[in-house]
C-alpha cells in the first residue's frame, strides 16, 4: 500500500491509497533465464509464468510452427467495474479479493498441426477475450489498430521481412475510414466560404493515409476533435470534474449506428441540432484552427504532430529529438504520437539459421556526449531498421565482438 496527496478536480489535499501489484515480489530474473533456454511451447508455458509485474502480451513462435500468445501478469480478479474511479478504502469490499489464477489469464495456442487456423497471432492493446471471459479487464480497449493488423495479416501470403517492415511502419488510418463517411455525407458544402472549402477539398482527397507530407491527416485531427467537442460539451462542461466524458470510440459507434445520437442536440439551444448540424458546426470550428495552423507552416502532418523523443530529465530538452518528421498516430499501426509510439521494432525470421532485425528511437549510449547517444534515432524516423546478430556458440571470438564481461564470484 502506498499513499500520496492528489488533487481530483474540485477534491483537494485528499490521501488516496494505492493498491500495487509491482510491490508484491517476484522473479522476472528466473522468466528471461528460462525462455533463453526454452526448447519449445512447453518450455516458454514453464517459463512465462514468472511474469508477474508489468503484464506483458507475450507472443511465441518456435521454427516447428508451433504460435501463441498469452496477456501474462498477476490480474486482480475484480468485478464489473472495480476500479475505474476511486473508491472508498475504508470498505473492505472494495479490495482487491484475489487475483485471476495464472490458467485463467486470456491466451491463444495454435499449433502447427491446427490447419484450420488463420495462422497468426496479434495484438494491438485491442480486448485479449470475449463477451464469457469472467473476469473484469477495464474498459478502454481499442479495437481499431488491432482490426487492421488482423486484416492486413489475413490478406498475406508467403510472407518476407520486407512485407513485415511495411506492416509496422504503416501509416493507413483505419479510425479515418469509418468516420471519413460522417462527414462527407453530412457537411452542408453549400455553406462553406471558399477558404473552408479548400480544406474540404483537402479532406475530401485525402488517401487515409497518415504520411509525413500530407495535409488531410492534419484537417480530419482537428476536425474529429471538434465534432467530438460539439457534441459532447453541452452536457458535460458543468459536470464535476472527475466525471469522464465518452471515449472515442464510444462516439464513432453511436453516430454509425444511430444518426439521431441523442447527444447530437445541443441541450443549450432550443433548437434540436442534427448530425448535419453538428458536422457542419465542427468543420467551420476546424477551420478556425486550420487557418492558423497553416499560417505556422504546419499543415502538414508530421509537422503539425511534432513528435518527439524526450530526455528522461523531461527538462534537458538539448538532449532530446523534438519534432521528428514521422508519419503515423493513435490510430495507425505505426503508432507514433506527439511523445510515445513503437519504441521497439523487432522482425525475427525463423529460417534454419534464424535472421533477425531490429531498431529503437535511441542510441546504445546514455552519454549525450557520445555519438552512439541517438545514433539510431534517424533509422527508427526513416522506417529502417538494423540486422540484429543472433550470436552462436561457435562464434565467441568472432571480430564483432568488441569487449568482453567477466564475473567471477
Amino acid at each position: 500500500m502506498g499513499a500520496f496527496p492528489l488533487s481530483i478536480g474540485r477534491i483537494t489535499k485528499t490521501k488516496i491509497a494505492i493498491r500495487q501489484a509491482a510491490h508484491d515480489p517476484s522473479d522476472e530474473l528466473k522468466l528471461f533465464n528460462l525462455l533463453n533456454h526454452a526448447k519449445n511451447y512447453a518450455d516458454y508455458s514453464a517459463a512465462i509464468v514468472n511474469l508477474h509485474t508489468p503484464g506483458q502480451n507475450c507472443v511465441f513462435a518456435c521454427k516447428d510452427g508451433d504460435i501463441a500468445i498469452r496477456a501474462q501478469g498477476e490480474f486482480p480478479a475484480k468485478w464489473k467495474g472495480q476500479g475505474d474511479f476511486v473508491m472508498p478504502g475504508t470498505d473492505s469490499s472494495y479490495m482487491w479479493q484475489g487475483m485471476i489464477p495464472q490458467d485463467e489469464v486470456p491466451f491463444q495456442y495454435i499449433p502447427a498441426k491446427d490447419s484450420l487456423s488463420r495462422g497468426f497471432v496479434s495484438s494491438a492493446n485491442q480486448k485479449p477475450t470475449d463477451t464469457t471471459y469472467p473476469y473484469y479487464l477495464g474498459r478502454d480497449y481499442p479495437m481499431y489498430r488491432g482490426l487492421l493488423i488482423n486484416r492486413r495479416l489475413s490478406a498475406m501470403n508467403n510472407i518476407t521481412v520486407d512485407d513485415m517492415m511495411s506492416l509496422q511502419t504503416d501509416n493507413y488510418n483505419i479510425f479515418a475510414e469509418m468516420a471519413m463517411p460522417i462527414f462527407l455525407k453530412n457537411i452542408e458544402q453549400d455553406s462553406l466560404t471558399a477558404d473552408e472549402k479548400k480544406y474540404f477539398d483537402i479532406l475530401k482527397s485525402w488517401n487515409l493515409v497518415n504520411d509525413v507530407n500530407t495535409k488531410g491527416a492534419t484537417v480530419f485531427e482537428i476536425l474529429w476533435n471538434k465534432f467530438y467537442h460539439v457534441v459532447y460539451d453541452d452536457e458535460y462542461d458543468n459536470a464535476p470534474d472527475v466525471i469522464m466524458k465518452p471515449y472515442e470510440s464510444t462516439l464513432l459507434e453511436s453516430v454509425l449506428k444511430d444518426s439521431s445520437y441523442k447527444f447530437l442536440d445541443d441541450i443549450s439551444t432550443t433548437k434540436k441540432e442534427t448530425l448535419r448540424d453538428d458536422a457542419t458546426t465542427a468543420f467551420k470550428n476546424a477551420c478556425i484552427d486550420l487557418t492558423k495552423v497553416e499560417s505556422d507552416g504546419k499543415l502538414e502532418w508530421a509537422k503539425y504532430k511534432g513528435t518527439g523523443i524526450n530526455f528522461l530529465a523531461r527538462t534537458l530538452t538539448p538532449f532530446s529529438r523534438l519534432n521528428l518528421l514521422v508519419g503515423g498516430g493513435t490510430y495507425c499501426i505505426n503508432a507514433a504520437k506527439v511523445d510515445h509510439g513503437p519504441s521497439w521494432r523487432m522482425i525475427v525470421n525463423l529460417t534454419p539459421q534464424t535472421e533477425a532485425y531490429g531498431i529503437y528511437p535511441g542510441g546504445q549510449s546514455g552519454n549525450p556526449g557520445s555519438k552512439y547517444f541517438d545514433d539510431y534515432v534517424d533509422t527508427w524516423v526513416a522506417g529502417k531498421y538494423n540486422v540484429l546478430w543472433m550470436m552462436a556458440k561457435n562464434e565467441t571470438t568472432d571480430k564483432r565482438i568488441k569487449w568482453k564481461m567477466s564475473f567471477s564470484n
